[in-house]
């Protein structure tokens, strides 16, 4: 949307509510502040009455609520959905990150107590995963003879998730599922 035009509408719209919060105000004035009627808040309320009364007046007030309510909600739905794909870039970003991190911890004996460190990432970008319905391996995965799994896993969901493909990455995920209920435990 023209960075120019949100504005230009929020404007206008201000400008059709200055009669129904100018009389509201004046209205307000006479009761609360002024003992005695001022001739310059009347003349002014009652330009203000005159220019609510007109026949295209209410028309153009609800039409601008319409836009500006529409618009509003447009931009909330636009910078939620470009959030929402951060989040999933961070997110492959941080499976990608643990894939290679893992491999590289893995690359002699030990696992899992070689890794050990690396517990509080993965359970956090589990945490992170379940928030999106991803599917996530469970504890079993420690009990793996080495860690391929885990490194395949996080890699290949990854890529998935880093480039925004969210049902890709669920489906991807999903499909790793029968390797960790088949994989003997060492």
């Amino acid at each position: 949307m023209f960075k120019w035009l949100k504005p230009l509408l929020f404007g206008i719209w201000g400008l059709l509510l200055i009669p129904l919060i100018g009389t509201t105000l004046e209205r307000w004035f006479r009761e609360n502040i002024f003992s005695e009627p001022n001739a310059v808040a009347t003349a002014i309320s009652n330009n203000l009455v005159a220019v609510s009364q007109l026949r295209w007046f209410n028309f153009a007030l609800v039409f601008m609520t319409g836009i500006v309510i529409g618009v509003s909600l447009e931009s909330s739905k636009r910078k939620s959905g470009e959030r929402k794909a951060f989040e999933l870039r961070s997110l492959g970003y941080r499976f990608r990150s643990l894939s290679d991190n893992i491999k590289l911890r893995t690359a002699s004996p030990g696992w899992p107590d070689n890794a050990r460190d690396l517990r509080p990432a993965i359970l956090s970008a589990f945490v992170s995963a379940r928030k999106f319905d991803v599917w996530v391996p469970d504890e079993r995965m420690y009990e793996l003879p080495d860690a391929s799994f885990l490194c395949e896993y996080f890699r290949s969901v990854g890529m998935l998730l880093e480039d925004g493909h969210l049902d890709d990455a669920s489906r991807e995920a999903l499909s790793w599922k029968p390797f960790l209920d088949r994989g003997k435990p060492s």
